[in-house]
């Protein structure tokens, strides 16, 4: 993604014999009715409408858009937060919905899995006790005695709950701090949830800096990287050679903010390839 001075709309700059053909699927996080499938050329091929809002959205293989909406009107103070919907919808090409679940604390990101259920990102308040014991974050008297955290559950196409995976009891109270620059509304903020092809999941936190991958089976995490080396990431991603694919947003980074893509190793937690824009931003 990028953004262009000369060209404030339409197709910018498309090189044919450098790129992957395929087809483009852009929503607006902040808040839109619709969900455009463009080709290279920038020609719109299709388009989604839900009345409930589309922040995201994700292709099916056989056609269908599984999006989430726009945020609830309460959510005890989770609506307020970057990411929050009300509702995971699939709509099939003609815009009707045909599956739903909803719960005023689905967030961010979700993923239909091969056996049809569907993996989601929830928020969940923590105990005041759990809450005074996290480190990091601006303290103020606006905050909450209980903070938000993440959880993972796995629905099943009849709306029930076949899977749970609570992120604070995975994690430590002092040695996954917050960053320093943000506030105490919530420790870790969850804006991505994938897969592995073993089925595991790879989850990233952006105010503790954290990417992971976590055993399903047994909860634990397999490999946990980030602090120092990436600032707020977004969107892990497997790639065929077994590496992770991120963005590694930059905001708050000690050595001056700046934004990149980067490959990492989980076997060795090395960074086998990075890219930055010109100019570093």
């Amino acid at each position: 993604m990028g953004w262009s001075s000369h060209h404030p709309v339409g197709l910018i700059h498309y090189s044919p014999q450098q790129c992957y053909r395929g087809y483009n699927l852009p929503t607006n996080a902040r808040g839109s009715n619709d969900a455009f499938l463009m080709d290279m050329e920038g020609r719109i091929c299709h388009r989604w409408h839900s009345e409930e809002g589309i922040g995201y959205a994700h292709l099916l293989p056989y056609g269908n858009l599984l999006i989430r909406t726009a945020p609830p009107c309460d959510a005890g103070g989770a609506e307020k937060i970057g990411g929050s919907s009300a509702a995971i919808l699939e709509l099939d090409w003609d815009s009707n919905v045909v599956w739903e679940y909803r719960n005023p604390l689905v967030h961010h990101d979700y993923e239909r899995l091969p056996n049809g259920n569907t993996l989601v990102l929830l928020f969940e308040n923590l105990s005041s006790d759990l809450t005074s014991r996290i480190r990091g974050g601006i303290a103020g008297d606006s905050d909450p005695e209980s903070m938000f955290g993440d959880q993972i559950q796995e629905i099943a196409p009849d709306g029930s709950v076949v899977y749970e995976w609570k992120a604070w009891e995975h994690l430590d109270p002092e040695g996954d701090p917050i960053c320093p620059l943000e506030n105490r509304v919530e420790w870790t903020h969850g804006n991505s949830l994938k897969t592995t092809p073993e089925g595991d999941l790879i989850v990233s936190y952006r105010l503790i800096s954290t990417v992971g991958i976590v055993d399903k089976a047994s909860g634990d995490f397999k490999w946990k990287w980030g602090p120092g080396h990436i600032s707020h990431p977004h969107h892990p991603t497997y790639l065929d050679n077994g590496n992770i694919l991120l963005f590694d947003n930059g905001f708050h980074r000690s050595q001056g903010t700046y934004s990149r893509v980067v490959e990492v190793n989980p076997a060795t937690s090395e960074i086998a390839w990075e890219f930055r824009g010109q100019p570093s931003i």
